[in-house]
This record gives C-alpha cells, structure tokens and sequence, in this order.
C-alpha cells in the first residue's frame, strides 16, 4: 500500500525554511491581552514578532500594522524594545486583508534575516547584539509586557 504522500505533486511546491517555520506572530489586543486572529482588521495595541539568535547575537523585533489613511498593511522592523510604530515602515505589505499580509510579512521577514545573517554588519542598526540591552529603557524594564514598545498605539 502507497503512502499518502506519494501521492501529493511536490513540483512547484516551495519547501518551507526553518526560519519561516519559526515565524510566530503575538498579537496584542492590549497590555498582557493576547489573542489569536484579527477579524475585519480589528483594534489592537502591537503586533509582534521576536527574532533571537543568541549563537549569532541577533535580536530583531519584527511590527505589523494597519495604516487606515494608506488602507495598507505595514512593517517595522528594529532592535527588541526600540522597534515602534511612530518610525518609518520598513516596507508596505500592499494589503487590506490581515492574513495577506500576514503571509507577506513572513516573507519579507525570511528575507531580511537571510539578507542579516549573509552581511550582519550592514544590518546592525536594525538589531542589537546583546540581549542584556533594554533599547533604550533600564535593564528589566518589562520590555516583554505586553506594553507598547514607542507609542504606536491603536492604528486603527
């Protein structure tokens, strides 16, 4: 008897990265409030991914946001803590719908750390390479709160 999988179509299919397979979004409904899904681009206070490599030294904290004048989904990309929805988006997600631009944001995501771990120095202001900086704040500021990390706030 024949697996299942000998009968799936493997050409065309891309193999997901390890780094993708890790990509792991929290979304902040507010302060120490998580919750799973948005619906209908819903109110929320952060949307956040932590990337850690600590045998390489690279923390990179990844926003998604909704930008209602631009009706575009966004990303920020910056050091863990110092990462905020006031600065200027890394890219635009060109996308009303959440799970789009979900799916966009892993994307670019994949491709930014790859871009990183090739030429780390080129990218150094976008992480730090100790995990014992606070970004800015006293060391144990709670930067793992839940709290808005620079102010961004509802983007709806």
């Amino acid at each position: 008897m024949k697996r299942l999988n000998n009968y799936i179509i493997k050409e065309g299919i891309k193999k997901t990265s390890k780094i993708r397979d890790n990509i792991k979004f929290i979304i902040w409904q507010r302060p120490e409030k998580k919750i799973k899904w948005l619906e209908n681009n819903d109110k929320y206070q952060k949307i956040e991914y932590k990337y850690e490599d600590v045998d390489k030294m690279i923390f990179i904290q990844f926003l998604l946001g909704y930008v209602k004048e631009d009706k575009t989904w966004k990303m920020w990309i910056g050091k863990i803590g110092a990462a905020s929805y006031d600065d200027d988006p890394y890219c635009k997600l060109d996308t009303e719908k959440f799970s789009e631009a979900i799916l966009t944001a892993c994307d670019k995501i994949e491709e930014f750390i790859e871009k990183v771990n090739k030429d780390p120095l080129n990218y150094i202001q976008f992480y730090k390479s100790n995990p014992a900086d606070s970004g800015g704040g006293d060391e144990g500021s709670g930067e793992d709160s839940g709290g808005d990390e620079g102010g961004g706030g509802d983007l709806l």
